[in-house]
């Protein structure tokens, strides 16, 4: 563990390893003193400075590094049926099962990457705990407060980095906050003088003030104490505690508990009479907030339900006017993939990137996919271009969201390491996970790399059990680099000459986790694409799929060749493509590839330094040197092997060279030029009394296409044949729209017509 402030810089791969290899080392040196007792332990006045008040943090960007450790389950079993013991009994390096400590905390907590504070034992025995992977948008002093009495739940303790000890938490689950009263707190933890028999309305009156002061899990906590003390009598207090816990669960973004506590709120009607108005008024309350909640689970036609009960309620309500509009549009997108993509790319910026759409996946399902496990697969026809699905993200994290501090984490199970958001992102999830469980089983569903052991999510202690571990093994499987606004952002901006690698660095730093897309199964020569507008992913198609075809795409950047991509799915994912762009490297000869890869590292040379501007311009050596590159190229690529297949290294340089003959006027090169790179991206390309059909069969749509296409547009309408520029135009529309979702910015691009 470290915390420094610095000027932020992107590690280098040189920097994880180190990192990596000396924590190991570290790791392994701990694991010899596994089984003993921890010696020169600080004592109770050392800890209490170490997390006495401290002052403001210095200024400058955090850098906050830590290490996920070896992996292990997290307990379920509850705090009563466990053996209680002391801390001179932790041994280190150890998982004390079926024992738990009864522990209170005495200092002032604070977060480095976990949040920790001094903790004390029934016997003032005195240690320091750490408890990682709590919610980011809590304060320390929210996630573990001093003067609270917590159970661990079979309590891990290591040796840290430091010389010091500390009790280990990386299951927040492990961690149970103990109410006032709880059977499990020792006589020793108890108040010197207790008010006996609190009433309820007692708690619902703290609850108040904790919400008042925006201390919504405060506030969940007392309205809980006060949930405990209500008795029979107490039926309308009763139903008051639970509207306010549902509105307080609805801010902590609880959305399960809220709903629960929603549905409880609801004053029955009683048989021999109506509610009285202020009854009414009290359940129109409780099933707008039930309405809120299930809209957040994306419960479209039950949040529908809930808003029309708040109108007969209180008729005339606006807000549940106002809900029910929203609610209908989603319900639209929902059945019908009924977006404004339009207004939605116009609605995502920098600062609103986590959009309120619902998600389309009625036209897949999930199956099972042959050797590549299971895999998305059309339920009904879908045409090239055609919606085959929009999905919100799970959970997502932008790099625009986090500006004075960045996480680095070493993950010892894996021996990778992750920066920013690809770092935070699991802490996001954990949260969402604990909290509401029926979205952790389908969560859990997906692929986790074969890790064991695999825990159904299940309620323990009132708090659910979630393995983080397990949920980063699902994460480091399943999330996607995005961009922090869409997708066309990039291209907008990109440099013609390159491709746009420049400005596709700008996508790496936001990651997230699309559900359903994750079923989708990687191939280079996928029949589908993703695009990005805020936290919505859009995929398309870029070929015709029929019902119950698999629905594929591409994992890894479309730049790299075969060899490069077939050893990143490898070292990433696990696996070896088996498309048909890598049967074909792989029936290739080995000295054709090597040629390849030779001349693509001799074509990025010339690119990067014949960048093509109005000022500067190809020079006719320089054409002619392009030239022969494209030819020798082209020879590496056997037709006896690739027949129908993408040459994916001809892209670069057909661009340039299309740019190079735009430039000099030379429109029957640029529509030459034009036609031969849509047909080594797989493209059928045929003209016929002016009529211009294109086979979509073998294709692989990438931004060089549009270009293309585009470069042949504008030869056409120079050379006075309109039809045929339109058509291309046309054309290029279309693979816009497929590669990013949407086409508002395809004039940004390219200019009016």
């Amino acid at each position: 563990m470290a915390l420094t402030a610095t000027d932020h810089k992107t590690l280098s791969g040189t920097d994880y390893k180190a990192m990596l290899l000396k924590q190991k080392q570290l790791t392994i040196d701990a694991q010899g003193r596994k089984g003993q007792k921890a010696t020169n332990k600080p004592g109770r006045a050392y800890l209490e400075m170490l997390f006495a008040k401290q002052g403001p943090s210095p200024a400058g960007h955090w850098l906050r590094t830590c290490f996920i450790s070896y992996a292990y389950p997290p307990s379920t079993i509850s705090t009563a049926e466990l053996k209680p013991m002391m801390i001179p009994e932790l041994r280190l390096e150890t998982h004390h099962r079926g024992r738990v400590l009864i522990l209170r905390t005495f200092g002032l907590p604070q977060r480095i990457q976990a949040v920790q504070n001094a903790v004390e034992d029934a016997e003032g025995n005195v240690e320091r705990l750490a408890l990682y992977n709590t919610d980011p948008k809590l304060t320390p002093e929210q996630s573990l407060p001093r003067g609270v009495v917590i159970a661990v739940r079979e309590p891990f303790y290591k040796a840290t980095m430091d010389g010091g000890y500390t009790i280990r938490v990386d299951h927040p689950s492990d961690l149970v906050r103990l109410p006032a009263g709880h059977e499990s707190i020792p006589a020793a933890f108890a108040p010197r003088f207790v008010e006996l028999d609190l009433p309820a309305e007692r708690f619902k009156a703290s609850g108040n003030a904790a919400y008042a002061k925006k201390d919504f899990m405060g506030a969940v906590d007392c309205y809980s104490q006060g949930l405990r003390a209500c008795s029979e009598a107490d039926g309308m207090l009763r139903y008051d505690l639970h509207r306010n816990r549902a509105n307080a669960n609805l801010l902590l973004g609880r959305f399960e508990g809220a709903l629960a506590d929603a549905e409880a709120a609801v004053i029955p009607v009683l048989a021999d009479g109506e509610l009285d108005e202020a009854s009414k008024k009290l359940n129109g309350k409780a099933h707008y907030r039930a309405g809120r909640a299930a809209y957040a689970l994306r419960m479209f036609a039950k949040a529908d339900e809930y808003f029309k009960e708040v109108e007969r309620c209180t008729p005339g309500d606006e807000d549940a006017k106002r809900e029910r509009k929203r609610v209908a549009f989603r319900i639209q997108e929902e059945s019908k993939g009924a977006y404004d993509f339009a207004a939605m790319s116009k609605s995502s910026s920098i600062t609103h990137n986590r959009l309120d759409h619902a998600d389309f996946v009625a036209a897949v399902e999930v199956k099972n996919a042959g050797d590549h496990g299971r895999g998305l697969f059309a339920t009904r026809n879908i045409k090239v271009g055609d919606l085959i699905m929009c999905e919100k993200a799970f959970g997502v994290v932008f790099k625009s969201e986090k500006t004075t501090e960045t996480y680095t984490m070493m993950n010892l199970n894996t021996n990778r390491g992750s920066m920013g958001p690809h770092a935070t992102l699991l802490f996001d999830l954990v949260q969402k996970l604990s909290h509401n469980p029926e979205q952790a089983k389908l969560y859990f569903d997906l692929h986790d790399g074969g890790y064991e052991p695999k825990l159904t999510p299940e309620i323990v202690d009132g708090v659910t059990v979630v393995d983080t571990f397990r949920a980063e093994a699902i994460s480091e499987f399943n999330r996607f680099g995005c961009p922090n606004v869409r997708s066309s952002d990039g291209a907008t901006q990109r440099t013609p000459a390159l491709g746009g690698d420049e400005a596709e660095d700008e996508f790496h730093g936001s990651v997230g986790v699309w559900r359903v897309a994750s079923y989708i199964n990687h191939s280079c020569s996928g029949n589908a694409v993703r695009a990005f507008i805020g936290d919505m992913m859009v995929i398309r198609a870029t070929r015709d799929i029929k019902t119950g075809d698999e629905i594929t795409m591409r994992y890894t950047n479309p730049k790299e060749d075969g060899p490069a991509s077939r050893k990143k799915t490898k070292d990433s994912w696990g696996f070896e493509c088996d498309c048909a762009i890598c049967v074909a490297d792989l029936a290739a000869l080995p000295k054709q590839l090597e040629r390849r890869r030779a001349l693509s590292k001799e074509v990025e040379k010339f690119l990067g330094s014949n960048r093509l501007t109005l000022q500067s311009r190809a020079t006719a050596a320089s054409i002619r040197k392009a030239e022969k590159f494209y030819a020798d190229l082209e020879a590496t690529y056997d037709l006896s092997v690739y027949a129908g297949k993408p040459r994916l290294a001809l892209s670069g340089l057909g661009q340039w060279l299309c740019q190079a003959h735009n430039f000099e006027s030379s429109q029957r090169q640029v529509i030459a030029c034009a036609s031969r790179s849509l047909a080594n991206l797989g493209y059928g390309i045929k003209i016929l009394r002016k009529k211009l059909t294109i086979d979509y069969t073998h294709c692989h749509t990438e931004a060089t296409a549009i270009d293309a296409a585009m470069y042949a547009a504008h030869a056409h309408r120079y050379l006075g044949e309109e039809s045929l520029g339109l058509q291309y135009t046309k054309f290029a529309q279309r693979l816009w729209k497929t590669l990013y979702g949407e086409l508002k910015w395809f004039k940004e691009r390219f200019g009016p017509e």
